[in-house]
């Protein structure tokens, strides 16, 4: 009538039996792979369950076989981890090595025949020195990146030694200074 072809009944009923038998294959074959796969019966490299737990996790493709401290939280030199700038031969100081109660940074560092002027500290640096209860920065120091506002807990008090002599402490109850600090520190000319 309309210049359609009629359906033929048995035909629709016959699709919707081939349709329903492929969708339940499929729903079995996945729900098999899953029972499989928490039994542990996958191979690692298509497991779901796996994949999921390591998920974000970098595959460095067996580049880098240990973990290397001084690259990734700086080169310890004493009881101190640096980041060194060879231009400028000035540190930066990243963190205390694990144990240090008293953590006294030194004006300079001497590594492989270098020697750097210690100038600033890394935004994190007291925030991992987990531990320490005391710190004494050097007279070099001319940016502490905020450093003092993300101290660590343990942390009681901090002191400068100014460049003329004596020492001017930071204790923790007053927020080490609250910005006290960085104005005692001189800033570098331009």
């Amino acid at each position: 009538m309309n210049g359609l072809p009629e359906e033929d009944p048995a035909r629709a009923r016959r699709d919707r039996i081939a349709l329903r038998i492929f969708l339940g294959g499929a729903a079995a074959l996945l729900g098999a792979y899953f029972v499989a796969d928490a039994a542990q019966l996958i191979p690692h490299a298509i497991s779901v369950r796996w994949r999921s737990a390591h998920r974000g996790v970098l595959d460095l493709d067996g580049r880098y076989q240990e973990f290397d401290p001084d690259l990734c939280l700086g080169i310890a030199v004493g009881d101190t981890r640096y980041r060194f700038n060879y231009e400028t031969r000035h540190a930066i100081v990243t963190r205390p090595l694990f144990g240090v109660r008293h953590w006294v940074v030194p004006d300079e560092v001497r590594y492989e025949g270098d020697v750097f002027t210690v100038t600033a500290l890394d935004p994190f640096a007291l925030l991992n020195a987990t531990g320490v209860e005391t710190v004494s920065l050097p007279p070099t120091l001319r940016h502490t990146n905020g450093a003092e506002a993300l101290a660590c807990r343990e942390l009681r008090t901090l002191t400068l030694r100014l460049p003329g002599g004596g020492t001017r402490a930071f204790p923790q109850a007053k927020g080490f200074g609250e910005g006290a600090l960085r104005a005692l520190i001189p800033q570098p000319s331009e």
